[in-house]
């Protein structure tokens, strides 16, 4: 039923969020010994790279249909977190950054997140998206694919994303 009034753009959000746990399964899959690692690997990506690209798109249609809600504004943000620290802890279990890296990374985006929880419950606004943290949230995408594949150039694009985020951060 609430899903049913919901807007477009929080629909999106929502399975966005959904496809949390998939992309996490299907990594940890990845990693075991069976002949299906590599195509596992592969749908973790591709389910990865649609839970981002949702979230462009879920922006374009609460602008396009000004469908603009503080729900959505608090909702999406959280969903980006949620998903990049999922990411990035089971990439840590699995080896691939250290432990200085994730607790770096996870930093930013967690204190960001109760900073828009808590302004948003207070005051009924919500600090909007902008250029440096786009730039961040780029460059963290591109870190987190390139780690999942186990592509070279996958930590550096972290250390990367890392600085940016805290960049990011000092501008909102």
């Amino acid at each position: 039923m609430i899903v049913a009034i919901m807007s477009l753009a929080n629909k999106i959000t929502l399975g966005r969020a959904v496809l949390i746990a998939p992309i996490i399964a299907c990594l940890f899959w990845s990693r075991g010994s069976s002949g299906g690692a590599e195509v596992c690997r592969w749908v973790a990506f591709f389910l990865f790279g649609f839970a981002c690209l949702g979230d462009v798109l879920d922006g374009m249609a609460a602008r396009s249909r000004n469908e603009i809600t503080t729900w959505g504004q608090i909702l999406d943000p959280l969903v980006d977190k949620a998903l990049y620290v999922a990411l990035i802890c089971s990439l840590y279990v699995l080896g691939e950054v250290h432990l200085l890296s994730l607790i770096l990374f996870v930093i930013p985006p967690v204190a960001l997140g109760v900073g828009a929880v808590v302004l948003g419950l207070g005051k009924r606004t919500v600090q909007s998206a902008r250029v440096l943290g786009k730039a961040a949230a780029f460059l963290s995408f591109l870190s987190m694919g390139f780690l999942m594949m186990e592509w070279p150039g996958g930590r550096e694009l972290l250390y990367a994303a890392i600085a940016a985020s805290y960049v990011a951060s000092v501008d909102y």
